[in-house]
């Protein structure tokens, strides 16, 4: 029996509107950085370029302000870090969230810039 056209254009419509995914793309552009890494870089398994590298270029462009975490992760090989930011968080807290951000969009061949903005937000009764 033949489908009409109508039944398999409704049925394509039921398919769409089932699907839950979603993307939703955020833009910020800038001037260009130098260090051009953010305050964050994460390098993937297979990037064109590993952790020693990765170090060495930071070092030249911005000494002693990037600490690098060696991870064992599925796609996650490195992740490079101001150093001021481990001032505002927990520094084991802060890699946790990258890891699970990074992991859940990036290949093992990707290098990402990661901006990572800290607010804290202090109450004191005197």
């Amino acid at each position: 029996m033949k489908k009409s056209i109508e039944q398999d254009k409704k049925e394509e419509f039921k398919m769409k509107a089932e699907r839950k995914r979603k993307s939703i793309v955020d833009m910020e552009l800038s001037t260009f950085e130098i260090p051009p890494s953010g305050d964050v870089l994460i390098l993937g398994k297979r990037c064109p370029i590993g952790p020693e590298g990765a170090k060495r270029m930071l070092d030249s462009v911005a000494p002693d302000q990037f600490e690098c975490v060696l991870l064992n992760e599925e796609n996650v090989d490195a992740i490079f870090c101001k150093k001021h930011l481990f001032l505002r968080v927990e520094k084991e807290r802060l890699i946790k969230a990258i890891k699970e951000e990074a992991n859940a969009i990036m290949g093992p061949e990707c290098m990402i810039r990661m901006r990572c903005d800290v607010t804290v937000t202090v109450k004191r009764e005197l």
